[in-house]
């Protein structure tokens, strides 16, 4: 099988073990999407069988899109991914499936939405984020109309979306899905700063069947097959506030293991499709 990464300058350690294992066995390549540098979509022997849509830009995803109409297969799908990205979209698919999530509101800018707060349409306290997931993207815990126009010399013009905050323990649960395989942790809940050295890995038995069932439902909910969830619990009832395509998968229970054997599955079942 010959696999193509499509991936931007850095690269998880997981992803980095995922792509040596499968070079044993297969023809694996790596293109970095995000450097200013052409980048071809062919592989000199031509289209990939699989391509691993890790890079969350825009010429990664039409990579990625060219490659798909020529028959290869890419995980996750560039439309996929566009929709995990988007949170505005996110949220509206959500819904739409009936995933538990925050409340939400959404504005073309800060701005704007400093002043639908000033009209006291806005309950507090919000999680206000940008619409577009990304690094060093906007997400802050605003706890009134002062600190969402603290806010505004930087992120005035940007768009958003503001969900409601669910009052909670102080912690996430991360769930990692590969596949149908699934992990989990508990994390302290960190906004800006996220310490995964003191992640607590949890078990099935750890696991209700209504915590498991959102996240994987959010995920589903996107046409994600490679995705993180993030849920809060209150009062014993899951809440996913959020759905990351690709992640790094650090934390996850024997992540290489289980992408390498899942990723092979994939080229299994192409093959008898076809």
């Amino acid at each position: 099988m010959r696999i193509c990464l499509l991936a931007g300058p850095s690269t998880s350690p997981v992803l980095t073990s995922v792509m040596e294992v499968l070079a044993e066995r297969h023809t694996v390549t790596t293109k970095d999407v995000e450097s200013s540098a052409p980048v071809a979509d062919d592989e000199p022997g031509g289209v990939a069988d699989l391509y691993l849509l890790k890079s969350r830009s825009a010429r990664a995803r039409t990579i990625a899109r060219r490659a798909q109409q020529r028959g290869a297969l890419v995980v996750n799908s560039p439309e996929a991914t566009e929709a995990a990205l988007d949170r505005w979209e996110m949220a509206d698919r959500l819904e739409a499936h009936g995933v538990p999530s925050p409340r939400s509101w959404r504005c073309a800018t800060l701005e704007e939405m400093s002043l639908e707060a000033e009209a006291g349409t806005l309950p507090w306290p919000l999680v206000v984020k940008s619409r577009t997931s990304r690094r060093g993207d906007l997400v802050r815990l605003v706890r009134d109309v002062q600190e969402l126009r603290a806010l505004l010399p930087q992120w005035g013009q940007e768009p958003v979306i503001a969900q409601e905050y669910i009052d909670n323990d102080g912690y996430d649960v991360k769930f990692w899905f590969i596949g149908g395989h699934l992990s989990a942790a508990r994390r302290a809940a960190a906004l800006e700063v996220c310490d995964k050295s003191q992640d607590v890995a949890l078990g099935a038995s750890d696991l209700p069947a209504a915590w498991s069932h959102a996240a994987s439902a959010a995920g589903a909910a996107l046409g994600l097959d490679l995705f993180g969830a993030d849920v809060v619990v209150k009062d014993g009832r899951p809440f996913v506030i959020d759905v990351n395509a690709f992640p790094g998968f650090q934390g996850a229970h024997r992540p290489v293991e289980s992408l390498v054997a899942h990723l092979e599955s994939l080229d299994t079942t192409r093959r008898i499709a076809s």
